[in-house]
């Protein structure tokens, strides 16, 4: 490998105490946040949950970035070169390796996977998950300002950055940095939020919820399913038409548009009503798709209820769905029972041949 150059060292250094200490920092005030619905995680606003992930998403690429210059410029170099081998054995350097290295990978990687690739369980394991991504970043920020405030600034030559001149101030600055964000996320939560808690939104949420399922479930057993979706809709359609202006809708500017971009345009606009983080259409084929929420807050409605009672149910926004796509088309639809996760649902539509009698 090419040898730095003192001045390279010394930016290179510098540059990783700084991610380091903004990485950190993002760090606490996610820890906090999750700290702050320890109890119970799906009370969670849509604003915390954005902040959450966008300080997550900062904290683990600016670990990855540090861990990819430590295995470049530190590990490398002294698993190549014998005569630097021997300096793994100096205490802040071996400690940063191992704990603040390989154990820290593994923490804040496991936490990642979760986050990333098993957000429905995020829910169950939060709580053990959430710290232990924190402890991983603790790990390899102590070892890492303590080896180079404790032995590469002394020993080496290596000046400490202007606005970090010694651990204190950089420790310091993370926390500070971390309880700030965290004001910062707490009071735009209250000001967007008006009046109404996130406590009493589920209320409302599981309330309505609960009728929903309870009116499908009986009205079903009356009158069958093929009767109920042919009243359904068309009464689902008239309260649309009322109410889609309030949340920016217009039932016309859609009829102008492709059936794909109407639908991108109609779930954006339910998103931004703030019951859900996203609902997302993903189309399979031209005329099966499925609709998922994301983050749902009457995901929480169905952690009260049996498995019975939501055995062949649907979710509200799939028959709002279902609802439009059989007003832009004028065709019927077959809806399948919706799986449901901790955080959301999914739901499969099938847009069916107008000669099709054989509807839902």
């Amino acid at each position: 490998m090419i040898p730095l150059t003192m001045a390279q060292m010394i930016f290179l250094n510098q540059f990783m105490i700084i991610l380091a200490t903004i990485g950190f920092g993002f760090s606490i005030a996610n820890l906090l946040i999750g700290i702050s619905h320890i109890k119970y995680l799906k009370e969670f606003s849509l604003s915390e949950i954005k902040a959450h992930k966008l300080f997550g998403r900062l904290e683990i690429l600016i670990f990855y970035i540090l861990t990819v210059l430590c295995i470049i410029f530190g590990i490398l170099p002294r698993v190549l070169d014998p005569a630097k081998f021997g300096e793994f054995s100096i205490a802040t350097i071996f400690w940063h390796t191992i704990v603040g290295g390989i154990i820290a990978f593994i923490l804040v990687t496991i936490k990642f996977i979760y986050a990333k690739f098993k957000k429905d369980e995020i829910y169950k394991y939060g709580k053990y998950i959430g710290p232990m991504g924190f402890l991983g970043w603790s790990f390899s920020y102590f070892t890492s300002v303590i080896d180079f405030y404790f032995f590469v600034e002394p020993n080496m030559g290596i000046l400490a950055p202007i606005i970090f001149p010694n651990i204190y101030v950089s420790v310091g600055f993370s926390i500070l940095m971390g309880v700030v964000l965290f004001v910062v996320v707490k009071m735009r939560k209250y000001k967007t939020g008006g009046a109404i808690s996130k406590s009493n939104l589920h209320g409302v949420a599981m309330i309505l919820h609960g009728i929903t399922f309870g009116y499908e479930g009986s009205t079903k057993e009356l009158v069958g399913t093929p009767v109920l979706y042919k009243y359904v809709f068309p009464k689902t359609y008239q309260f649309l038409e009322r109410f889609a202006e309030k949340v920016g809708i217009d039932l016309e500017e859609l009829k102008k548009l492709n059936l794909n971009d109407a639908m991108e345009k109609a779930m954006k606009k339910f998103s931004e009503i703030g019951m859900a983080e996203k609902v997302k259409i993903n189309w399979l084929s031209e005329n099966e798709f499925t609709v998922e929420s994301v983050n749902c807050s009457t995901a929480a409605v169905r952690s009260f209820m049996r498995p019975d009672e939501l055995k062949n149910t649907i979710c509200p926004w799939s028959i709002i769905s279902a609802t439009i796509v059989n007003k832009l088309t004028d065709r019927d639809l077959e809806i399948s029972p919706s799986e449901y996760t901790e955080i959301g649902s999914k739901t499969k539509l099938n847009i069916l041949e107008k000669n099709d009698n054989n509807t839902f």
